[in-house]
């Protein structure tokens, strides 16, 4: 993916999704915080209620692209888009995650999020969580890194 073009992609997206309830995540927040050169994906985490209406937002812009469902992934809402010369946008809600038959759900908190640069970022500790319940070892290291770090700094 080629980071020329993320922030300024970042900004056009949030702009037409303001409306709504969400906010930015994922590798796209780790490339905000320094900890990601290259993101893979943009995430973005919206309420239930939002969900419909952002896929019918991104939908004319963007294909939207069909995917298998992940056995250890039970949220309610999942959907990715694709659009060429963007990195692909995995859209999801109520956030849940299945480990030897017991459901952990997640709560999206968007009072949490902050706008900075035209973008609706979701706080790190959020992401701290999304990432040790979707098992990502690699992701929870590099978070608790950066916030016990900012914690240190802030002291």
């Amino acid at each position: 993916m080629n980071n020329t073009h993320l922030l300024t992609q970042l900004q056009q997206l949030c702009a037409v999704l303001q409306p709504c309830q969400f906010g930015v995540g994922g590798s796209c927040l780790l490339w905000q915080l320094g900890l990601e050169a290259k993101p893979n994906d943009i995430d973005i985490v919206c309420t239930e209620q939002d969900f419909a209406v952002i896929c019918q937002v991104l939908q004319p812009q963007f294909s939207l692209q069909i995917t298998p469902a992940h056995p250890d992934y039970a949220s309610a809402h999942f959907a990715r888009f694709c659009r060429d010369g963007w990195p692909d946008i995995e859209l999801m809600a109520g956030i849940a995650v299945k480990k030897a038959d017991v459901i952990t759900n997640w709560q999206f908190n968007p009072q949490r999020c902050h706008w900075q640069d035209s973008i609706c970022w979701m706080p790190p500790a959020d992401w701290l969580q999304l990432y040790q319940l979707f098992n990502r070892p690699q992701r929870v290291a590099q978070l608790k890194a950066y916030l016990l770090q900012l914690t240190a700094q802030s002291i």
